[in-house]
């Protein structure tokens, strides 16, 4: 058994079939069926159950899956380190979208400032992807909102409470949130993100009668929209300078206004975890106005 074969190993599960992991890591169907067979002999159990079309992981394959990703994520730990240096190490970060035009590249930015030396490789993602990934071991850390429901096998560490606002072009009538989204038409926040299940949520509990007329799956398009004056919307305020341009009102949305948590999730037994504690500590830094000012919610 070689670290090949366990990445093979891992394509097909992640893949659900032998010829599309064959596709993925540029090798035959006939070359990535011999490792399996290969390995299930040199292991001496049944990986696959090949009695059903595509062969599926059995429950001794599905426990080998789990610990090929434990394996594979210590073995790339140690070749960044022995290829970087004790002190740079490679990180695959996750994050939800609004984090990277939010506190992510403050953060980075402060991470490069001290000098660690991290290499990072940034992905982007819905929360929900993200922690699939995080749980297959696919990332080491993502950034994303407080999920709805923990796993063992995972820890979620926030760093940031960010409260939610009503945007809205400066012609739009209404001094109040519900005044303002009843006024005018509704650009929604993609439904599938947490962030717009959350304000979906608010909005009916709320029983505010909104009438959407768009749906948008980032929020630059969002705020893009809003400051052409087709609509108001509701969105985290990330506390960011120049966070929306100036054609752009905000008003809380909600009385406290609803907030959402974003902390970073990561496994229990990461074996980068000294670098997801040092991008914790730079998020936390910038989230609380460390490095650079946060501005104010308000109605102006």
């Amino acid at each position: 058994m070689d670290i090949r074969t366990l990445y093979t190993l891992i394509a097909i599960a992640d893949r659900g079939s032998f010829n599309e992991a064959g596709n993925v890591i540029g090798l035959s169907l006939s070359a990535v069926s011999m490792q399996m067979r290969a390995l299930e002999e040199d292991l001496g159990i049944t990986i696959f159950d090949r009695s059903r079309r595509p062969p599926v992981l059995t429950d001794s394959g599905l426990a080998l899956t789990h610990r090929a990703r434990d394996l594979i994520a210590h073995w790339e730990s140690m070749s960044a380190a022995l290829k970087r240096g004790s002190t740079v190490g490679l990180l695959k970060l996750g994050t939800v979208h609004t984090s990277v035009s939010g506190l992510l590249p403050l953060a980075l930015k402060r991470l490069q400032r001290q000098g660690h030396g991290i290499e990072v490789h940034v992905t982007t993602g819905l929360s929900h992807e993200l922690e699939k990934a995080v749980y297959h071991r696919q990332l080491d850390v993502a950034i994303i909102t407080q999920p709805e429901v923990s796993r063992s096998e995972l820890e979620f560490q926030p760093f940031v409470e960010e409260p939610f606002v009503v945007i809205a072009h400066r012609s739009t009538p209404g001094t109040t949130d519900e005044e303002v989204l009843e006024s005018t038409p509704y650009v929604r926040f993609n439904r599938a993100a947490r962030v717009g299940y959350l304000v979906q949520e608010e909005i009916v509990r709320r029983q505010i009668a909104v009438k959407s007329t768009m749906e948008i799956d980032n929020l630059e398009g969002v705020v893009a929209m809003v400051a052409s004056g087709l609509g108001a919307s509701v969105v985290p305020s990330r506390g960011v300078r120049n966070e929306f341009p100036s054609s752009i009102r905000t008003i809380p949305f909600g009385n406290p206004p609803l907030t959402r948590t974003l902390g970073i999730l990561v496994p229990k037994d990461n074996p980068r975890s000294h670098l997801s504690q040092l991008l914790l500590q730079a998020l936390q830094a910038v989230s609380c106005g460390t490095d650079e000012p946060r501005i104010r919610v308000g109605s102006g």
